[in-house]
């Protein structure tokens, strides 16, 4: 069983710590995905972060590069190899060819990796990926795609950052320091383990930290030594160390200048009223995200606000700020949004956690990228914005 305590640290936040030396009881099989055990991202840097990461994981943490790409589950068996994405939906891995051989070359296994760009790194390596993945790829669409000099004009390799099972052991009840020693181990050709370093002292991780994201890099991942793999969860044992917040929002409503998307209106998912509730207002034609937006939205648009979408009232009685279009979330894209900051108090705008009065909205917020290897069931909740800024601190207004 996993047990998990709620605490308060001495330097001003809580934690939601995983009792590792309680065995956990995990069960896996090769061939059906698993759900992800996903990293909490804490805020924007400040001076004081690194020594609370390093506090929270007990005084040492494995910090590692965050890599830009999409993630996949590689599972291997009998020379049988399949990979699922975050939404545990599989990926035709006949669109990477390249690597072939060095799937080729592992044993019986279930990897946690990261396809990027092949040599390149953060926002250069994400649009290389991004040209190359496919979510459904028929028969026909494949072979043109093969044809199209895709794949050698830009080659994608995969990082991988956790080994769940290897060979004949199941390694997911074991800390990942142990789990650690397996994935340093594989060496393809296309395939690595994630930079990992580990950390006692606060000044060397911010060093490190700004260093990468001077060069590029997206950020680290910073992880307890002796954390389990919990499959589905959030928790403070894996930290997201980055300059600015990202959530994964569903396109809600569409506003348009003329003819075109000029900018889209995103939210969360509320669990306890079943319903989508506005946070972000964002510009769509950063990068002609917009003409990408305009083919996956077309012919999905409505002009009536479908009824699981929640407006803040203020909005409702303004038509001035009413999207041109709706979007009904079933059929609906995700997006990951990144802001400075997430404010909360007296709103006429959004409806993110409205209370009669208040509700949370994103400061300074901005489209990062299109998540195709995401569905609307991946988007990010109101619950999930509510921890985040109770746990680690926002903007009142």
């Amino acid at each position: 069983m996993v047990i998990k305590v709620t605490s308060q640290i001495h330097i001003g936040f809580k934690v939601s710590l995983n009792m590792a030396n309680k065995k956990q009881t995990q069960r896996i099989q090769i061939g059906k995905p698993i759900e992800s055990m996903n990293p909490i991202f804490m805020r924007a840097p400040d001076e004081k972060i690194y020594a609370e990461i390093i506090a929270t994981h007990g005084g040492r943490t494995l910090a590692e590069i965050k890599q830009d790409g999409y993630r996949l589950q590689i599972h291997k068996k009998d020379g049988i190899v399949r990979a699922f994405t975050r939404s545990l939906n599989e990926v035709n891995l006949g669109i990477f060819p390249e690597l072939n051989s060095s799937l080729a070359g592992l044993p019986d296994c279930i990897l946690d990796t990261e396809v990027t760009g092949f040599g390149l790194i953060g926002y250069d390596g994400f649009q290389s990926i991004k040209k190359r993945f496919r979510n459904k790829v028929s028969s026909e669409s494949l072979k043109k795609y093969l044809e199209s000099g895709l794949t050698s004009e830009f080659p994608v390799g995969l990082t991988a950052f956790d080994t769940l099972y290897w060979e004949d052991k199941k390694l997911i009840n074991l800390p990942l320091i142990e789990r650690r020693k397996v994935t340093e181990g594989i060496l393809e050709a296309r395939i690595s383990p994630s930079v990992q370093r580990s950390f006692t002292e606060p000044v060397k991780l911010e060093e490190w930290f700004v260093e990468l994201t001077d060069s590029k890099y997206e950020g680290l991942v910073c992880k307890n030594p002796n954390s389990l793999y919990l499959p589905g969860k959030e928790t403070t044992e894996w930290l997201k160390l980055k300059r600015a917040e990202t959530l994964d929002l569903a396109i809600l409503g569409v506003y348009l200048d003329g003819d075109s998307i000029s900018q889209v209106l995103c939210g969360t998912y509320n669990l306890a009223e079943g319903r989508f509730e506005t946070l972000a207002k964002v510009n769509a034609k950063r990068e002609g995200a917009n003409k990408t937006l305009a083919t996956i939205l077309n012919g999905k648009l409505c002009e009536e606000k479908p009824e699981n979408i929640f407006l803040n009232p203020a909005i409702e009685k303004n038509s001035e700020q009413m999207p041109s279009y709706f979007v009904k979330p079933e059929n609906s894209a995700v997006l990951e949004i990144a802001s400075m900051n997430c404010h909360y108090g007296n709103n006429t705008w959004h409806s993110c956690g409205y209370d009669g009065a208040n509700a949370y909205s994103l400061r300074i917020a901005w489209l990062k990228r299109i998540r195709e290897d995401k569905s609307i069931t991946n988007v990010s909740t109101t619950e999930k914005v509510r921890k985040m800024y109770s746990t680690f601190g926002g903007q009142n207004e």
